[in-house]
């Protein structure tokens, strides 16, 4: 074998090294390239697909990541949060900084994963989960179903890239559902090669208030404009009011079983209460409040609160519902507190949030305690209200003999001479003369209306207590 100086050796492996760091380079930076390709083409998909423009965890969520100092209190649930609860009157009252992390439609399972991603961020003492039963009971409440999902989509796109929401997505579906929440543009397959709907989005991507992450949203009542806006962490300022006597709906409320959390609620309501306690947060559950006529309509509700106590008792958390409370400490039974049957108006919310902040403080102080201020039971608490009708319902159905309305006034009347209803109802075909179908006084709580199935006109219903002024009234286009 011939004799090679050591130092040419040294050389041929110093080349065959720097041939093996220049091929890993070469991946590294293909890699890299692929990468940031395939994240540019996602992202000019969903800006031309994903419609976000009138979401208000968008604007939330931004505000959210922006926040430089600690959040010490937290509030997280449904939109009865971001409507019903303004932080900055909060921060007057306990001299802390709180912060609304509340999205529309908000299931436990967005709750978790939002409370984990601020816990990520700031040194949270105490949390606040509103707990809003139709989010949590049979239908939402069964949040891994396909038809319910886009709920958590609508948060998933604002979060940012995190260990926490990749956990999120990998623990929200199936994994045969996986690809949307990755890819938020492929949820619009049916957009693909609609030209007017992206045209659309892209116009409304270019407003001032889209591009500074702001949310405005106009709600028509009667001819008035009501703006819908973004104030100040994460509250939603409202001054819609609801007409005096107007409280109305078409669709009915699902009455609720004994223990009506799904398994999936009471999951992750576990999961939350065991995150706290790991952490050290102090975890209060509240109940925002709800319009007595959605109550009321609804039956059940104390089946809810029954269970929520329990849990309460057995897990070690605090539980406050304000629908509840006694009127000499928190009244907002007027309509003027309310922008729709669940949801109150910026006036109702100030008053709310002045009674919640100053009761917190007092609880916590010892200076006051439940028993002070709330009822046992929603039930006890209609016997101590004044009678009244709190609203009318009015459910609509096709029949074979034309459109049947089930027309029903919600009220909470006690055993006395104001059991007897009395309600007025009349249609006033177009190009037709106003034509009575009931004007009656019964104790009978539904009446049925057949109209044909061809004619169009208005229906009018008036309802109060025999005797007494009218007092709710509504009209329906047929």
């Amino acid at each position: 074998m011939m004799w090679v100086p050591s130092f040419i050796l040294h050389f041929k492996r110093g080349c065959k090294m720097g041939e093996k760091k220049k091929k890993w380079y070469t991946i590294l930076a293909g890699t890299l390239v692929f990468i940031v390709t395939v994240c540019g083409i996602t992202g000019g998909l969903n800006y031309l697909y994903v419609d976000d423009t009138d979401e208000f965890s968008r604007y939330m969520l931004h505000d959210f990541y922006k926040q430089e100092e600690n959040i010490d209190r937290l509030y997280i649930g449904s939109s009865h949060v971001f409507c019903g609860i303004n932080p900055v009157i909060l921060d007057d009252i306990n001299g802390e900084n709180n912060y609304n992390l509340a999205t529309g439609t908000q299931q436990l399972i967005t709750s978790y994963y939002l409370l984990r991603e601020a816990d990520r961020k700031h040194d949270i003492e105490k949390v606040y989960l509103d707990l809003y039963y139709d989010c949590t009971t049979e239908g939402l409440g069964n949040f891994h179903e396909y038809e319910t999902i886009p709920y958590s989509w609508i948060v998933l796109n604002q979060m940012k890239p995190s260990v926490n929401k990749l956990s999120y997505i990998l623990h929200l579906s199936e994994p045969r559902y996986y690809y949307m929440s990755f890819l938020a543009f492929t949820r619009y397959k049916e957009q693909l090669f609609q030209p007017d709907y992206i045209a659309n989005i892209v116009e409304r991507k270019q407003t001032d208030v889209y591009k500074n992450y702001e949310y405005e949203h106009i709600r028509k009542v009667d001819g008035k404009e009501y703006v819908m806006h973004s104030a100040q962490k994460g509250f939603m300022t409202y001054n819609g009011v609801i007409e005096a006597g107007g409280f109305y709906s078409d669709v009915p409320e699902t009455p609720m079983k004994e223990n009506p959390l799904t398994e999936e609620s009471l999951e992750y309501l576990l999961k939350i209460v065991e995150y706290c306690k790991n952490r050290g947060i102090v975890l209060t559950c509240i109940g925002c409040p709800i319009s007595d006529f959605q109550l009321q309509a609804n039956g059940t509700y104390d089946n809810y609160v029954s269970q929520i106590r329990s849990l309460a008792k057995e897990y070690g958390f605090s539980y406050y519902d304000f629908n509840l409370c006694k009127e000499e400490y928190l009244d907002v039974a007027d309509n003027c507190y309310w922008s729709d049957q669940g949801h109150l108006n910026t006036a109702g919310a100030e008053k709310f949030t002045e009674f919640l902040g100053k009761f917190l403080l007092a609880e916590e102080n010892g200076e006051v305690t439940y028993q002070d201020c709330f009822y046992d039971s929603y039930a006890q608490k209609m016997k101590n209200t004044q009678e009244r009708i709190f609203g009318l319902e009015a459910i609509k159905e096709e029949t074979q003999e034309g459109v049947e309305y089930s027309i029903r006034p919600i009220h909470n009347v006690h055993e006395s001479e104001k059991q007897f209803l009395s309600v007025k109802v009349w249609k006033i075909p177009e190009n037709g003369e106003k034509e009575i179908l009931f004007d009656t006084v019964s104790g009978e709580d539904a009446l049925q209306v057949i109209l044909p199935v061809d004619e169009h006109g208005t229906l009018h219903i008036e309802a109060g207590f025999a005797g007494e002024e009218v007092s709710n009234w509504v009209k329906i286009s047929y």
